[in-house]
């Protein structure tokens, strides 16, 4: 059978914080709704160029050749 603690077992509740008080511990806020909306697919601009389907093959073929 299970052992049930007693009550005065348990640890304390954690006290809820005052999310309009600033934090004293340096730790940071959370992210609010506004910070989460997209503004799209973030493309950087130094991609290399793309390559064809064949470099890609050729270059996979090189990879995955047995070695002895």
């Amino acid at each position: 059978m299970p052992v049930i603690p007693e009550p005065t077992e348990f640890p304390p509740a954690p006290q809820k914080e005052n999310k309009d008080a600033p934090n004293k511990s340096g730790e940071q806020q959370k992210a609010s709704a506004e910070q989460h909306l997209s503004k799209g697919p973030q493309i950087p601009d130094d991609m290399p160029p793309k390559a064809s389907r064949e470099e890609i093959e050729a270059r996979m073929k090189e990879l995955n050749k047995p070695t002895s």
